[in-house]
């Protein structure tokens, strides 16, 4: 596997620019993995989308220009629907026993924002004129580097609310013995 990982242009890309610093920060060992498990889960969706980019732009070139306003416009609805739903959901509020559904769940909700929303990206590249086309390019890249920057981070806070919740009913049964506080626990 690390053969493969050392030609992987995807694998290097985000090992070494887009999570670098993630694994340059003084994190612990199991951290490290969870980085190391989410490269290859943003790996997988950048190998997805590429393959689907090659029908894409295959399907484009043969489509009329006013097809393209219908693409763009068809395409808004799941890029806000799977980017907000993918968002919403934080690894904190996941119990660390149920990180591989996480990570499954996240891969594919991800996988749909960047299909769509790169499909979107390549459909006004058709129709803006090249001077454009930079622009276009700095947002998308840096749009994704941000997403899947804010993805590791936030899998790095995994268990979090369960382990917030078990040192808040310890203060609340410290408060209540110790110094018969009486706390709300509504």
């Amino acid at each position: 596997m690390k053969a493969l990982n050392n030609i992987d242009p995807f694998f290097l890309f985000l090992r070494y620019v887009v999570l670098r610093g993630f694994l340059h920060c003084d994190i612990q060992q199991d951290e490290r993995g969870f980085v190391q498990d989410n490269i290859h889960k943003h790996r997988c969706a950048l190998w997805i989308n590429f393959l689907t980019m090659l029908c894409v732009m295959w399907g484009l070139l043969k489509t009329q220009e006013e097809g393209y306003s219908t693409i763009i416009s068809a395409l808004i609805g799941p890029v806000m629907v799977f980017g907000g739903a993918w968002f919403s959901m934080s690894f904190g509020g996941v119990p660390a026993k149920l990180m591989n559904i996480a990570m499954s769940i996240t891969f594919w909700m991800f996988t749909a924002f960047l299909v769509s929303l790169t499909t979107m990206f390549i459909s006004v590249a058709f129709v803006s004129p090249m001077q454009i086309w930079p622009m276009l390019v700095v947002v998308f890249c840096a749009g994704y580097m941000s997403c899947v920057q804010y993805d590791t981070a936030d899998g790095l806070k995994a268990g979090l609310d369960d382990t917030l919740l078990r040192a808040s009913r310890a203060h609340i049964l410290y408060y209540k013995s110790k110094h018969h506080i009486l706390v709300d626990e509504e």
